[in-house]
């Protein structure tokens, strides 16, 4: 039997309603599918959040499914503490938290800035994976220009 894939979620907030909230419960919890209830076949294992404002989930989420553990670094989430990429999949959810916005009010999410840190440590461990980026990639075009470049010279699955 084949191992289940193991995924990462690099996160800038989690708390209610916010995409990661809801990633990370569909992971851990399942959801309801074609009228039953479904487990997806791959277990969310690690989880990096830059940010823990008042209403954080992530904590209470890591006590209750001890499988996935918060890390304090994007580094560590992607090798569970190890010198090597531990996972089979990364989710990058920059959405909510305390950024600062441009003059045409965009919020700065630090999309492009989480993106760098993963390949980081793609380049430092010589092994990639997918990568699914909720929302755009970045306020900055050039920036999100360069993240599809990386991800195709690099070979890597990039989606949005």
């Amino acid at each position: 039997m084949q191992p289940r894939p193991k995924i990462a979620a690099i996160c800038t907030v989690v708390h209610k309603y916010a995409h990661s909230q809801h990633f990370i419960d569909r992971f851990l919890e399942g959801y309801g599918w074609d009228s039953r209830h479904h487990y997806p076949p791959m277990d969310l294992v690690s989880l990096y959040v830059d940010q823990y404002p008042e209403g954080d989930l992530s904590r209470g989420r890591a006590a209750r499914f001890p499988t996935m553990q918060i890390y304090p670094t994007v580094a560590d989430a992607l090798t569970l503490g190890t010198n090597t990429l531990a996972v089979d999949g990364v989710l990058l959810i920059g959405e909510h938290g305390d950024y600062g916005k441009n003059e045409k009010g965009q919020r700065l999410y630090p999309r492009y800035e989480l993106f760098k840190q993963i390949v980081a440590v793609y380049r430092t461990t010589g092994r990639t994976a997918p990568i699914f980026n909720d929302k755009h990639l970045s306020w900055n075009w050039a920036w999100s220009k360069e993240m599809v470049d990386i991800a195709q010279a690099m070979g890597f699955a990039f989606m949005s």
